[in-house]
């Protein structure tokens, strides 16, 4: 099977979507107040360019993996399907229905 033939499902996407915990906030609060407080513009200028890349790169690795989840889903929904088409054929076959 190609994978153009393959439909994608993301609605797990909004399952996976939690609100982050009270003690992630906290600690990113915390980085924030840090951030802000400091009066080194050079080190600050650092700090944005390496989180700019961890984002990048955070993000890239996300997508491919809800990609490939979604073509994992999509392979066991369609391979399910065709066991019960197997199935509800040999019952036709069994009786005799068309």
């Amino acid at each position: 099977m190609k994978e153009a033939e393959i439909p994608l499902d993301f609605s797990f996407v909004f399952d996976l979507a939690q609100p982050p915990s009270l003690e992630d906030e906290l600690h990113l609060e915390k980085e924030i107040r840090c951030i802000k407080a400091s009066d080194d513009i050079e080190q600050v200028k650092r700090y944005a360019e390496d989180s700019a890349r961890q984002n990048h790169q955070q993000t890239i690795f996300i997508a491919g993996c809800l990609t490939r989840i979604a073509e994992l889903q999509t392979r066991i929904v369609q391979s399910m399907n065709k066991k019960e088409q197997k199935s509800s054929n040999l019952l036709k076959k069994l009786l005799k229905l068309k």
